[in-house]
C-alpha cells in the first residue's frame, strides 16, 4: 500500500502511544476522531478517508506494510527515528545531501526500510552498513 508521508507520520505516531489499532478503528467508525486530536496535532480526516476507501490496506499499514509515495531526506530521517528508533547519530549524511550512509541495521530492518521507501531511493549494503540515497 502506498501512503503519503503525513499518513506515515500519523500511523507511526499513533503506534508509539497507548492507542491500539482496534481503538483507532473504533474512533474512526464511531466518528470520534476528535479524541485523537485532543492528544495529538494530526490530520484525523486523512485517517478517516484512508479507512473508508482502503480499510484492509490501512490494517496492513498499521502492521508496518506500507510504502511512502514520495520520501524526502528529512522525511526519511523522521521515519527512521519514528518507526525504527534510529537517531541522527547512528548514520552520516552524504556530502551531497541526497542520502545517508554508515547505517548499521540487520537484514530484517534493511528489508523493511527497502519496502517503505519510494522507488526513487536506492539502498546499497557494504558489510554491516547500508547507504540510502536518491
Amino acid at each position: 500500500m502506498a501512503i503519503s508521508m503525513m499518513e506515515a507520520y500519523t500511523i507511526e505516531l499513533l503506534k508509539t502511544h497507548p492507542y491500539t489499532f482496534e481503538q483507532i478503528k473504533q474512533y474512526i467508525e464511531n466518528d470520534e476522531l476528535n479524541r485523537l486530536k485532543e492528544t495529538y496535532d494530526i490530520d484525523t480526516e486523512s485517517l478517516k478517508i484512508l479507512w473508508n476507501e482502503q480499510a484492509e490496506e490501512m490494517v496492513q499499514a498499521f502492521a508496518g506494510n506500507y510504502k511512502v509515495k514520495f520520501v524526502t531526506i528529512n522525511g526519511l530521517r523522521n521515519l527512521l527515528r519514528m518507526r525504527f528508533q534510529i537517531s541522527d547519530d547512528q548514520y552520516e549524511l552524504l556530502p551531497e545531501g541526497n542520502g545517508l550512509q554508515s547505517l548499521h541495521v540487520d537484514a530484517i530492518i534493511e528489508q523493511q526500510i527497502r519496502a517503505m521507501l519510494s522507488s526513487n531511493w536506492k539502498v546499497e549494503r557494504s558489510g554491516e552498513q547500508i547507504t540510502l540515497f536518491v
